[in-house]
């Protein structure tokens, strides 16, 4: 790859004084053989998130919060940048050492590469199941992948294929400007990552994944957070990829039974202490039946929406 005039980093930023410290003094302390410049997405934060990024000297970009989607706030910052590469992060995702940078553009140097997604490694209080979760997730590899898919029609790949292909985390990742120029994500609240790599591939580019450049980041979600997001997730899987997990409401309850004789044992074995034990059993319990039943209402809301799109 030519030497890089520039990398840009697009951060978009609500309410994250909790971690922006820690996640921009690691940014400016990367040691990476191009100049990067790094841009701050505020959409209306009412901590001291712009505080933050002012004592630092981050180039901000104001936003109203009732303007912040998933896609079109990327969007906004990646036109503003100058960088023939653009990182992405999100405000609680802290890079792992002085060359995640580098490392996250390194793979650029495949001129078929769109874009790369990095790492995650759960956070020291991610809890037992999360943490599996994540770390047996493609995210969570310690081997690099690129793919491709080279001619073939993408419909022509299983549900499962087409999603899998599709990976990409914008959590932490990059894109190539002059793909993303053509390509933009799409506006949309969720999925704009994964919407935007099938479209890429489609388009005959390549997805690369390098676990060099990680990054710390995980959540300890409520268990109705839970079931909101894996019923958004899912009702996304299915409009991008015809994704069904559990596609009949009869497929529930044995997914919530298989979950339980799965997550018990583990978090008996695993979490420690006695405290944290009884709390993620609690927890577990809850998202056992309501994991399946948000993939099934999730599915049932991807095809109540596509019905009329059919039917017209």
């Amino acid at each position: 790859m030519p030497e890089l005039r520039k990398v840009s980093v697009v951060i978009p930023v609500r309410d994250g004084a909790s971690t922006l410290p820690e996640l921009l003094d690691r940014l400016l302390e990367q040691e990476a053989p191009f100049p990067f410049e790094i841009i701050a997405v505020e959409s209306g934060s009412r901590d001291a998130s712009l505080e933050i990024l002012e004592q630092r000297a981050i180039r901000i970009i104001e936003i109203p919060a009732s303007e912040f989607n998933h896609g079109a706030s990327r969007n906004l910052g990646l036109a503003l940048t100058m960088g023939e590469v653009v990182a992405l992060l999100t405000q609680d995702a802290v890079p792992v050492g002085r060359a995640f940078l580098a490392s996250l553009v390194a793979p650029f140097a495949d001129p078929a590469v769109a874009g790369v997604y990095g790492r995650q490694i759960p956070r020291p209080d991610c809890d037992v199941v999360t943490r599996r979760q994540l770390e047996g997730w493609l995210t969570g590899r310690t081997e690099p992948e690129v793919v491709r898919i080279d001619g073939q029609p993408f419909e022509s790949f299983p549900p499962e294929v087409r999603h899998r292909l599709s990976t990409f985390d914008n959590v932490c990742s990059a894109v190539r400007r002059s793909v993303w120029e053509e390509i933009p994500f799409p506006s949309v609240p969720f999925g704009e990552d994964l919407a935007w790599a099938k479209a890429a591939l489609c388009a005959g580019h390549a997805i690369a994944y390098e676990p060099r450049a990680a990054v710390v980041h995980s959540h300890r979600r409520s268990v109705v957070h839970e079931y909101r997001r894996t019923r958004i997730c899912h009702q996304k899987l299915h409009e991008l990829f015809g994704l069904a997990t559990l596609p009949q409401r009869r497929y529930v309850a044995r997914a919530a039974v298989a979950n339980l004789r799965q997550d018990i044992p583990y978090v008996l074995e695993h979490a420690h202490p006695a405290r944290e034990r009884v709390l993620q059993l609690l927890r577990v319990a809850g998202l056992s039946l309501l994991s399946p039943l948000a993939q099934y209402h999730g599915i049932r809301d991807a095809r109540r929406l596509q019905a009329p799109q059919e039917q017209a």
